[in-house]
């Protein structure tokens, strides 16, 4: 049986560089990304949509929303395992927000734009996004039970 030392503990007790840079990455990618869908929706809504059509007046929510979530992934990359909860509201936003604007946005409507839109904003960030809370739930579990 091997003993752990205190840096052993301490170092299983962390949130890994690489995730607070992820989260950082994605902070810095929403807020810009939201920032232009706020600021110019017809211009999203025609490119992913392929049509003439004006934005419907949701669209300037969706980047409103992107870019609140901006904001929570940069204070996730500070305090991840504190926020954790909240990392766990940004992977079912991702999901569920690319099925909400599939289905009631594009009315069922896939095009190769849409198809780019849904893989860069929402899906590639759904599978690190789940190892980032699962490692940060567990670091705020054995901070919390070390505290108790």
């Amino acid at each position: 049986m091997t003993v752990k030392t205190n840096m052993e503990e301490q170092a299983e007790l962390r949130v890994e560089p690489w995730m607070r840079g992820l989260l950082l990455l994605a902070g810095a990618y929403n807020l810009g990304w939201g920032f232009f869908i706020y600021h110019f929706p017809n211009s999203f809504y025609r490119w992913v949509s392929q049509t003439e059509q004006a934005a419907p007046s949701v669209i300037e929510w969706q980047g409103l929303g992107v870019l609140l979530f901006g904001a929570v992934y940069i204070a996730l990359a500070i305090y991840p395992a504190t926020l954790w909860y909240l990392l766990a509201v940004g992977v079912a936003s991702k999901v569920v927000g690319a099925a909400w604007f599939y289905w009631i946005v594009l009315d069922g409507m896939a095009t190769r734009q849409f198809l780019f839109h849904l893989i860069m904003n929402d899906l590639v960030w759904v599978v690190p996004f789940g190892i980032i809370l699962a490692r940060a739930f567990q670091v705020n579990q054995r901070k919390h039970h070390q505290v108790t």
